[in-house]
């Protein structure tokens, strides 16, 4: 017997054999089961249906729409639903008081397509969710039972978004996470799949047991009623059988419509598979590229004040060790810049904390999630700005202007590197400008960590100042410098000597001495030597007003060498004794000889002699000989000496040293 049970089943395969196709076919056969339904429920004739072709008002100052009872009470808590299901739908509030609320343990809004069952999750290119208003507040606390702070107190002229636990603002792109998500879920639907399967057939097996037990009553129902006296005398058992028809159709209705969820389930299963593996497949491609190539993710904060704080609900600052503002990036850029790229007037950029930490340390740890591993220092860190200032001053602050008060107390400025340069030269190389160091201790030291000297300190520049002096140009403090070997030197790169070294000081010492552990002098440098030469030698004067009160020169033994002439002057040349040419001469107004004196070679006399004894082996008179006792030939006196040595060598002034400006004073004076 042809029954529309077997249309039914054909629709019912054919759903079955649409959920490995697409959306559209899948849709498709769902609109035929719609029709089966309607068949069914008009065959039970049970519910309520209204419908009309143009529009259902329903109207009341008050409407409850539920499984409610009269007062509008749920008559009960569990298996109460209520589906809304249209291509647009709108809850309008009106009104200055109009307002729409939605209260539930739990609310969803997914912008997916869900199909004309409701049973669908698809994603459309204008999947979005809009919210307008002038205020939206949306707010999260930490509450059980009771919320004790209510969303309108935060109510303002804008956006308003609170959290008693952590917010979070996320615009990224992932491939590993992504990745494995996607993974994730496709285990999970490919077991939702084998189940279904497995649910499917049983549901058809079901909806085809039911249907031959239905078509069997109608057979029997068929068979006992072929005419009016079989319809008499069947009367009871048509009815009997007519009652089983009525109670299986709820099994029918119940069947079919298990059948059409499950299949619609595994419809939509085998769908997000087929986008799940569509994507996976787009993410694998992206991989190799995907951490060179941008993502496209943005984050954009705009406001004309922006402010960034850790703190709690009071308002008090957060100072434990888990509060923070993290900034990770791979670029960081601040910017007070107009839209040219000049830079704002007036703009600037404040840091103001207890400590400040800029670090390239690059860490290559032994085990991710580790501490352990080498930490490189890298990079670079540039500062460029017309005026640069690195102070450690206390201030004082009055009328809103502040100024220095004093030097901050133990402070401190340290600069570590392997190699380290301060230049002040153009583009082209060429040095320029100045650098200046003032400071009541300066130390520049190239040592080791055990104190040993190493490295070289280079100083190259047209003109070098040390100068220890107030602001004033009174000199104060002192300058030291201690090395195993030391070289003053003003040649050129020829080795021609030129300029000049000035050492000039109320005590001048330059000497070679062993030192006493207190930096006195202790003895003679054992080997040591000192050479002091020079083309024009000048010693104990510079002018004839510029004379040193006192020459001593002494030691074990002294030695002066005059290659043509040496010569020792008194006063202007009153006493001479010179050596040259061989010669010796000594002149004076009176020289006296002490002690026992032995003249070697001949010697004239061109004065008078006198003698307390006079030995002579020969005794010669040419003029005359007179003694008290003898006396032959005739005295004649001879006339007084008037010999006198010319000096060669003249008391000449030594060169004056060179005026050298001693840096910029002014500047200094700081």
């Amino acid at each position: 017997m042809d029954t529309v049970f077997a249309d039914w089943k054909t629709v019912l395969e054919d759903l079955r054999d649409s959920v490995e196709k697409d959306l559209e076919e899948i849709r498709k056969q769902k609109a035929e089961i719609q029709q089966i339904k309607h068949d069914i429920f008009n065959r039970m004739a049970e519910g309520q249906y209204i419908r009309d072709d143009h529009r259902i008002v329903l109207s009341a100052p008050e409407i409850i729409i539920g499984n409610v009872d009269s007062s509008g009470m749920l008559w009960s808590e569990d298996g109460s639903t209520i589906t809304i299901r249209g291509n647009g739908v709108n809850l309008e509030g009106s009104g200055t008081t109009g307002h729409v609320t939605s209260r539930a343990t739990n609310i969803s809004q997914i912008a997916v397509d869900p199909g004309i069952d409701g049973l669908e999750d698809v994603v459309r290119p204008g999947s979005s969710i809009v919210s307008q208003a002038r205020n939206i507040v949306l707010q999260s606390n930490d509450a059980d039972g009771c919320f004790s702070q209510q969303p309108t107190d935060l109510v303002g002229n804008g956006v308003t978004i609170h959290a008693d636990g952590q917010i979070a603002l996320d615009a990224s792109r992932s491939v590993g996470l992504r990745g494995t998500a996607i993974e994730n879920m496709l285990s999970v639907l490919k077991d939702q799949k084998s189940t279904l399967k497995s649910d499917a057939s049983d549901r058809l097996k079901e909806f085809n047991s039911i249907t031959d037990d239905i078509k069997d009553i109608l057979g029997d129902m068929d068979d006992l009623s072929g005419d009016s006296i079989d319809i008499r005398s069947n009367a009871g058992e048509l009815l009997d059988l007519q009652k089983d028809y009525g109670e299986m159709l709820p099994s029918l209705v119940s069947a079919i419509d298990d059948c059409v969820k499950t299949y619609s389930a595994l419809a939509e299963v085998n769908r997000k598979i087929a986008c799940l593996e569509a994507e996976q497949e787009t993410l694998n491609s992206e991989k190799d590229s995907f951490t060179e190539n941008s993502t496209g993710a943005s984050l954009s904060i705009t406001a004309e004040q922006i402010s960034m704080a850790s703190v709690d609900g009071d308002g008090n600052v957060r100072t434990n060790p888990e509060a923070s503002i993290n900034l990770q990036t791979g670029s960081l850029t601040i910017e007070t810049l107009q839209e040219d790229g000049s830079l704002i007037e007036n703009s600037h950029v404040s840091v103001h904390t207890g400590d400040v930490e800029i670090s390239t340390v690059n860490a290559a740890l032994t085990e991710p999630g580790k501490t352990d591993g080498d930490y490189t220092t890298g990079g670079s860190f540039r500062v460029s700005a017309k005026d640069m200032s690195f102070v450690a001053v206390d201030y004082k602050l009055s009328d809103g202007d502040y100024t220095e008060s004093a030097m901050t107390a133990d402070s401190s400025f340290y600069v570590r590197a392997q190699d380290m340069n301060l230049h002040a030269i153009d583009p082209e190389g060429n040095s320029t400008g100045g650098f200046h160091v003032v400071a009541d201790k300066m130390e520049m030291t190239a040592a080791d960590k055990d104190g040993n000297q190493t490295g070289s300190i280079d100083m190259k520049a047209l003109d070098v100042f040390v100068s220890s002096k107030d602001k004033d140009g009174t000199s104060t403090g002192a300058l030291t410098m201690t090395a195993k070997d030391m070289s003053l030197l003003s040649v050129d790169k020829d080795g021609k000597a030129l300029g000049q070294v000035v050492i000039n000081g109320k005590d001048v010492h330059v000497k070679s001495m062993d030192l006493d552990d207190k930096g006195k002098d202790k003895n003679l440098a054992a080997g040591s030597n000192m050479v002091i030469a020079a083309e024009n030698m000048f010693i104990g004067r510079t002018k004839s007003d510029r004379q040193s009160k006192t020459l001593l020169v002494s030691s074990e033994k002294t030695g002066i060498y005059g290659k043509t002439t040496a010569e020792m002057q008194q006063g202007d040349a009153k006493a001479v004794l010179q050596l040259d040419g061989g010669n010796v001469a000594l002149g004076g107004s009176k020289a006296d000889f002490f002690g026992d004196n032995t003249v070697n070679g001949k010697t004239t006399f061109k004065g008078d002699v006198t003698a307390p004894k006079l030995t002579a082996d020969n005794l010669e008179a040419k003029t005359s000989f007179k003694s008290k006792n003898i006396s032959d030939g005739i005295a004649v006196p001879g006339a007084p000496s008037s010999a006198k040595i010319s000096a060669k060598l003249k008391e000449d002034d030594a060169p004056e040293s060179q005026e050298i400006k001693m840096g910029n004073e002014e500047e200094g004076e700081e």
